[in-house]
């Protein structure tokens, strides 16, 4: 057999063999050009794309990615402000005690006297000036009407204390506050006789305020109820035979302790207290709240002062309509203008 048909016949014994070879050898190819080409793709992808060149991999229909549905609670709260921190709970102070005011009150040093003039108190003893002496002839018809009023019968069925004198007037700045603390003074420097200056005022409480004790314990304090001695409460000053009671009651306090505090029982408990001492109540104004009304059935004088060029006469008479269970009332002028002819001029010593 020559080698061709030794070829042959070798192949057709071995046709299983050499057929399944070749598609081996097929398969093996088809791999490799399929490798081949995604080697290419990647190495394409790989590459930066020139401006404004698209993507080849990607088709040039595909819609644009839209945003993820959202509700409208979702929507807003997206723009809503951020919570604020929760605030730590208010600190509520506890009430004070009887003994904590007490040692407040002892604490509290004496008003200096330059503390009481810059108040509007007069400079008694520098100089005699023409309002001084006016003051001290108030004060001298007011000593004097005091010391009337303890004979028997002289204060015609008259309930009130006889060393308590009110200062008041028809409605607020007229003067009643100035007037209080110089015939408070007066009286003190002039007429040798222990002096008590109350603030009795809850609703404006100038004198307190403009002494620098508008947050000293004080009057309203004694009608609230709390065990406090009404002598530990007064505040000296460097004035001889003078002391202030101040409205008492603290910033946040005192509207209540005002609304529910019988101001004219708690005056009488200071009255009856110090019954030796002249008391000068710096009373509310009487158009302006009923408190002088209340306070004109234990008080032994009142001085209503009047503006002059102000105050009209129909305020006069029903301000004095509302005080008039005191007999003892006299009208003190202020704020006139008078000629040196009609009244004191200035003296020297």
């Amino acid at each position: 057999m020559d080698c061709r048909h030794a070829w042959l016949a070798l192949a057709e014994d071995q046709g299983l063999e050499v057929r399944m070879t070749a598609q081996t050898k097929t398969a093996h190819l088809i791999e490799r050009a399929a490798q081949r080409l995604r080697g290419m793709e990647d190495l394409a992808r790989s590459a930066p794309l020139p401006e404004g060149a698209e993507d080849p991999a990607l088709p040039a229909s595909l819609p644009p990615a839209s945003p993820p549905p959202t509700s409208p609670a979702a929507a807003s709260s997206l723009f809503a402000p951020a919570p604020s921190p929760a605030s730590p709970p208010p600190i509520v102070a506890p009430p004070p005690t009887s003994a904590s005011l007490a040692a407040a009150a002892s604490a509290v040093a004496p008003v200096e006297l330059a503390v009481m003039e810059a108040a509007g108190m007069i400079p008694w003893g520098r100089k005699r000036e023409r309002i001084a002496e006016e003051y001290r002839v108030v004060q001298g018809q007011i000593l004097r009407a005091i010391d009337a009023s303890a004979k028997p019968g002289s204060c015609e069925g008259n309930a009130g204390m006889r060393n308590m004198v009110m200062i008041t007037s028809a409605r607020p700045g007229e003067g009643k506050t100035f007037s209080a603390l110089n015939i408070a003074a007066s009286i003190a420097q002039f007429g040798s006789r222990p002096t008590l200056l109350v603030d009795a005022d809850a609703k404006h409480n100038s004198l307190s305020h403009q002494l620098g004790l508008v947050d000293v314990v004080g009057l309203l304090d004694l009608g609230a109820g709390r065990a406090l001695r009404i002598e530990d409460l007064v505040v000296p000053t460097r004035l001889d035979n003078l002391s202030i009671l101040p409205i008492g009651g603290r910033d946040g306090t005192r509207a209540e302790l005002a609304a529910r505090v019988p101001v004219a029982t708690v005056v009488e408990r200071v009255g009856r207290r110090f019954p030796q001492s002249v008391i000068i109540l710096d009373a509310p104004p009487c158009l302006s709240t009923s408190d002088p009304s209340a306070l004109s059935l234990i008080a032994g004088h009142i001085v209503m002062v009047v503006e002059a060029e102000r105050t009209r006469r129909g305020e006069v008479e029903a301000a004095i309509d509302m005080v008039q269970a005191c007999p003892n009332i006299t009208l003190l002028l202020n704020k006139s203008l008078l000629t040196t002819n009609s009244t004191f001029g200035a003296y020297y010593y």
